[in-house]
C-alpha cells in the first residue's frame, strides 16, 4: 500500500504515451510525404489523385497494424477481410484462393488455420453437402470492428467539418474513385496479351 507521500506517475506515463503517439504520427506523415515526393518525380497527376493515393498508403499501413494487433498473418488478415465481406454468400476455399491469388490447396490450409484459431467456421450447403462455405465467427468480427471503432468515430468527426453540400461532392468523388480502382483491379487480373501492352507513363523531366 502507498503512504500517500509518493509521486503519482500515471500522469507522466500518459504524457509520455501521448508524446510517443504524436512522434509516430509525425514519422508516418513524414514517410508519406517522402513517398509522395518520389512518386511526383515519376509521373504527373491531379492534386485530388495525390490525396487519394495518400489515403491508399495510410490504408495499407492500417491493415498491417490491425493484422498485427489481432494476431493474424497479413495473408490471413486479407482472407478474413474477404470472408467478412462475403458473409451470406457461398465463399469456399476455391473462391477464397481466387481472390487471394493462391491455389485452392493453399487456401484450404489458410482456412484451416483460421478455423483452428477460432476466427471462422465451416458450413455445408443443405442441398449439396460437398459445398463448403467459410463463415466469420462473431467474436472475430467483433474484435476487428472493435479495433476500428475509434477510427470510425474520428472519420465521422472529420466529415462534420464540411458542409452537407461539400460532403455530397466528396462522397461522389470517393465513390467514383472506388469504382475506378475496382475496375482497374479487374483489368489487371486478366491474362496479359502482347497486344494489350500499354506504354509506361511519360516521366517528367
Amino acid at each position: 500500500m502507498g503512504t500517500g507521500t509518493g509521486t503519482d506517475s500515471s500522469g507522466d506515463d500518459t504524457a509520455r504515451n501521448d508524446r510517443a503517439g504524436n512522434d509516430r504520427a509525425g514519422n508516418d506523415r513524414a514517410g508519406d510525404d517522402r513517398a509522395e515526393a518520389v512518386e511526383r518525380g515519376r509521373m504527373s497527376a491531379e492534386e485530388l489523385s495525390w490525396a487519394l493515393r495518400s489515403v491508399n498508403r495510410a490504408s495499407v499501413s492500417l491493415d498491417h497494424a490491425l493484422a498485427t494487433r489481432v494476431g493474424l498473418r497479413h495473408l490471413d488478415y486479407a482472407a478474413m477481410g474477404h470472408i467478412m465481406d462475403q458473409e451470406g454468400t457461398q465463399l469456399g476455399p476455391a473462391q477464397l484462393g481466387q481472390r487471394l491469388g493462391i491455389s485452392t490447396g493453399s487456401a484450404t490450409e489458410l482456412a484451416d488455420r483460421l478455423e483452428q484459431a477460432g476466427h471462422i467456421s465451416r458450413t455445408r450447403d443443405v442441398q449439396d453437402r460437398r459445398r463448403v462455405s467459410l463463415v466469420p465467427r462473431g467474436e472475430a468480427v467483433g474484435r476487428i470492428l472493435g479495433e476500428l471503432g475509434p477510427l470510425f468515430v474520428a472519420l465521422d468527426d472529420l466529415s462534420l467539418e464540411f458542409t452537407e453540400a461539400e460532403r455530397e461532392v466528396i462522397s461522389r468523388y470517393l465513390r467514383g474513385a472506388a469504382d475506378r480502382l475496382a475496375a482497374h483491379a479487374r483489368e489487371l487480373a486478366k491474362p496479359a496479351k502482347p497486344s494489350d501492352q500499354r506504354r509506361p507513363p511519360i516521366l517528367e523531366q
